[in-house]
């Protein structure tokens, strides 16, 4: 007999039913934005240079440092200035330190007043801010209150340099992020958006990996599979014959040329069809169908013969030239490195086959079963 579902019970149930049943819930994110204040924040988080300015005799510069989702203890004590746009409320989180400075500026000596003295004397030091992004929106900006933050998000962080004093600040984001972009938020994006971007800079001696390339051989996933130790592969492109080294930095690659011990670039690194590799093979599957043995055995791979790696800062692979010299750290006839797809498979000795250069597996490689 059917019985009626407790009062108050109905969801759980269901629930329940519905995971007895096999049916996988559907997943449903916290967050929830719109195309609207996606497009708004994607113009905001851009790279940009820092927004310029004076208050009183000191310069002040805003500069946009990160979006922020959930909230993070901040390093110095902070302050929660609340302004109304024209009937939206504008949060902007500042360190103590930072308003001190700026009610400083109105009045030299005076100490952290109060409310709501502060809110009128913090309000009368960002005049020379508010006027113009007054003018901006189209609306009033009125700081009503000020109190100490309070730890919420999202927010987008901003880099603040008064005077000699640096600082984070934090604009903390309208309640909805599923509909419109409020005016006041909007202008601010408008007003960003007339920044110049720039390219996010990248630490000089950042490290990046330099491979000595001596070869490559395009081959099927079945003759993988068959090689057995003592088997010799015969490179289709090696440079090593005629006395060169493919230096490849990713996608980047140059020329160098043996000199004992040593490599000596023949030009600088560039962003150009790689000399020893080729297009890699796509099949499109019937619909319903996996492939077999034979077919994952048809496909073909490129393995690429390495002679060592060298880690190399940034800041040097945008300035080296012909002429830069590489140091092997180990006899160039010593074991060979088998790659394939970025992912080392296997080792092998240079021998010589006739005329030709070929790599004697040490081993089975590794998608051997």
């Amino acid at each position: 007999m059917a019985t009626s579902p407790t009062p108050g019970r109905p969801d759980v149930e269901g629930r329940v039913a519905s995971r007895s049943s096999g049916e996988p819930a559907p997943f449903r994110p916290a967050l929830i934005l719109s195309h609207a204040v996606v497009s708004w924040l994607n113009e905001i988080a851009a790279f940009r240079v820092a927004l310029q300015s004076h208050l009183g005799d000191k310069p002040l510069s805003l500069d946009h440092n990160r979006l922020v989702w959930q909230a993070e203890p901040a390093a110095a004590s902070m302050l929660d200035c609340v302004f109304d746009a024209g009937g939206e409320t504008v949060v902007l989180s500042l360190p103590g330190s930072l308003v001190e400075a700026l009610i400083a500026n109105v009045q030299s000596g005076l100490t952290l007043p109060s409310e709501p003295s502060r809110s009128l004397i913090l309000e009368l030091a960002l005049e020379q801010l508010l006027a113009p992004l007054e003018r901006l929106i189209q609306r009033p900006l009125q700081l009503i209150r000020t109190h100490k933050a309070v730890m919420s998000g999202p927010y987008i962080e901003f880099d603040v340099a008064y005077g000699p004093l640096t600082a984070k600040a934090r604009l903390l984001l309208f309640p909805s992020l599923d509909g419109p972009v409020p005016p006041a938020f909007s202008a601010l994006g408008e007003l960003l958006g007339r920044l110049p971007r720039q390219r996010p800079k990248l630490r000089p001696e950042l490290p990046v990996i330099v491979a000595g390339q001596i070869g490559s051989l395009r081959v099927t996933i079945g003759l993988v599979r068959q090689a057995q130790q003592g088997d010799a592969l015969l490179p289709d492109a090696i440079p090593l014959a005629c006395g060169q080294i493919i230096l490849a930095a990713d996608q980047l690659w140059a020329p160098a040329e043996i000199a004992r011990d040593r490599l000596v670039l023949r030009g600088p690194f560039r962003l150009q069809s790689h000399p020893l590799k080729s297009g890699h093979m796509t099949t499109q599957p019937e619909a319903q169908q996996l492939p077999s043995e034979a077919d994952i055995d048809s496909l073909e791979i490129t393995l690429v013969f390495e002679c060592g790696r060298w880690p190399l800062p940034l800041g040097t692979l945008r300035t080296i030239n012909e002429g830069h010299v590489f140091e092997l750290g180990r006899p160039l006839d010593g074991p060979v490195d088998i790659l394939a797809n970025g992912q080392r498979i296997g080792r092998g000795d240079l021998v010589r086959i006739g005329e030709k250069l070929a790599v004697r597996l040490r081993g089975r490689l590794a998608v051997n079963d």
